[in-house]
């Protein structure tokens, strides 16, 4: 086996068209692409197998060879869908380098996907699963995100809103879909989250989508109990929702909504109603009855979380979090050693009623510190299988990936620097 700065070969043939690229291109390559995700290349503090070398690759044959890629923001990649054959599995990987010195940098891990298969080098950009027409599908499906959570557009369709919005309006805007009544009144400077629709892929006159989803549907979000006595009910937030204060587990929660066609006709509630979804084994995802496949992960701080711990799925959402949430609940499943990873299939009438909304609450070992509350501690991201997006499935894709953070004992904002929630 060897390792070595990425120098791409044939792979005994395996990748027969993908040129060699020099050491030198790949020293100088400022951004990676996948698919139709770009995000900067990164340049690790800690010791990795090449130093200092943002991308790393590992040939151990064709099937097991793998590439590791860092970046500055945050790259959630999975095989949503039947998987291909490409050779290559990709690995990203980040630091957050925002704590000093920098030995005190925190690896995050992601979970590792398959079927790279194709590979090239132009301008300082290197390119995967992409040829000169532009994407090349494959089963790999990536989502990315700036390093202070900033989507570029949101939109899959590469629609722009104005330049000249502040910073705080233009980043929510492109994470949430929907378009604020301005009659409300409303400030993205000072969200008022009640107003939000709770369910991304639910639109209605009075709570109008700012881009229609018509083919398919997914989407992870924040939410927490909204303020008031009687039943929880859930209101939209910016961020997951976390917990660390028994400073024994992590324990984070967020909601999952997914929709295969278009919205039926007819009243439809602000939040959606909450069923389960049907769960699928990793090695025997089908296309074979015409639903939308996704699959959930996740991607944490090394420095603060372990690999183990569990997770569950929530019909309803819990008036407290705390690392008792799943106690109890049939639905709790082992995290093993590593991410998150939840396949499942939404499917149409007759083998289903088209959509699937719950909650999924994640509780981790807690083995260290993150002493900020402006950079994540956890991120969790939903793929679409690739057949789905090939025909305008996810049109939206902000609200593809959400991030938790460490939350202060007292008053005090928490998150990004341009939301800092209450």
């Amino acid at each position: 086996m060897s390792v070595k700065l990425f120098v791409v070969s044939a792979l005994a043939g395996a990748i027969a068209s993908v040129a060699q690229i020099a050491d030198a291109q790949i020293q100088s390559a400022a951004s990676v692409t996948v698919n139709q995700t770009s995000l900067s290349v990164q340049t690790p503090l800690l010791p990795v197998a090449s130093p200092s070398a943002g991308i790393t690759y590992t040939q151990a044959g064709a099937g097991a060879s793998q590439l590791r890629i860092f970046t500055s923001g945050f790259l959630f990649c999975a095989n949503p869908g039947p998987l291909g054959t490409g050779p290559v599995s990709l690995i990203p990987a980040h630091e957050d380098q925002s704590f000093t010195p920098a030995t005190n940098a925190h690896p995050w891990t992601f979970p590792q996907a398959l079927d790279v298969s194709k590979v090239n080098y132009s301008g300082g950009v290197l390119n995967l699963n992409r040829n000169a027409a532009g994407v090349q599908f494959t089963s790999l499906v990536c989502n990315g995100v700036g390093p202070l959570g900033e989507n570029a557009t949101g939109l899959s369709d590469g629609i722009f809103r104005n330049g000249l919005d502040d910073g705080s309006e233009t980043n929510y805007s492109h994470m949430i879909n929907w378009t604020p009544d301005p009659q409300l009144a409303f400030n993205w400077n000072q969200p008022d989250w009640s107003q939000v629709p709770v369910n991304p892929c639910v639109s209605t006159a009075a709570q109008p989508a700012t881009v229609v989803e018509d083919v398919a549907c997914a989407a992870v979000t924040g939410v927490r109990p909204a303020p008031g006595a009687g039943p929880v009910s859930p209101q939209r937030a910016g961020t997951v929702w976390t917990d660390s204060h028994d400073a024994v587990k992590f324990t984070y929660l967020f909601r999952v909504d997914v929709r295969a066609g278009a919205q039926p006709q007819g009243p439809q509630s602000a939040s959606g109603t909450t069923e389960l979804p049907v769960l699928l084994d990793a090695g025997t995802v089908s296309d074979a009855y015409g639903g939308a496949l996704v699959k959930v992960i996740d991607a944490y701080d090394a420095s603060l979380v372990a690999g183990t711990g569990q997770y569950c799925l929530l019909t309803s959402l819990p008036a407290t979090l705390g690392s008792g949430v799943c106690t109890g609940n049939p639905q709790t499943y082992s995290l093993g050693n590593g991410p998150l990873s939840i396949n499942f299939g939404v499917y149409p009438a007759p083998l289903g009623n088209g959509s699937s909304s719950f909650y999924v609450a994640v509780v981790r070992d807690l083995i260290g510190t993150h002493p900020n509350y402006v950079t994540p501690a956890v991120g969790v991201s939903i793929l679409m299988e690739s057949a789905s997006l090939q025909i305008g499935g996810d049109r939206f894709n902000g609200d593809d990936t959400a991030f938790g953070f460490m939350t202060p004992n007292s008053a005090g904002g928490y998150g990004f620097p341009w939301m800092r929630e209450p």
